[in-house]
């Protein structure tokens, strides 16, 4: 589990503390119970279709609002669950906050890590004119 700060985009402080679950079938930013909702200055979006694990589709409420993890702070689109108690961080998370989950089974060991840098770009290769013929 993930300890998240999560707060309206408009709120000074970074906001209350929820327990997450990192779910990998889920695209988008996060996903919390409507209940919990309320007391943190969401700004309400509006509603989305969301694709189940199953294939079904199901309608849900939108709001605006920002994670906190450490010192860095992402806003984005949280869905607003109505019958979960569980908050879930999707792929939209970690590519907003730039974080790669790495599993390893073997040594039973699931960590959150920064992405690393992009490498620098190599420099062509400046090639020196070939040398004029002699002169006769």
């Amino acid at each position: 589990m993930l300890s998240v700060a999560l707060s309206g985009v408009l709120a000074a402080a970074p906001g209350q503390p929820f327990e997450t679950v990192i779910d990998t079938g889920f695209t988008g930013f996060i996903s919390m119970p409507l209940f919990d909702a309320f007391p943190l200055g969401l700004i309400l979006r509006g509603t989305t279709s969301v694709t189940l694990g199953d294939g079904s589709q199901s309608y849900k409420l939108t709001a605006l609002g920002s994670a906190t993890v450490g010192a860095e702070s992402e806003s984005g689109i949280i869905i607003l669950e109505p019958n979960t108690n569980q908050v879930l961080l999707g792929m939209d998370f970690l590519n907003r906050f730039r974080k790669i989950l790495r599993v390893c089974a073997l040594a039973n060991l699931v960590e959150l890590v920064d992405v690393p840098p992009p490498l620098p770009q190599p420099q062509p290769a400046v090639v020196p004119p070939p040398p004029a013929p002699p002169a006769v």
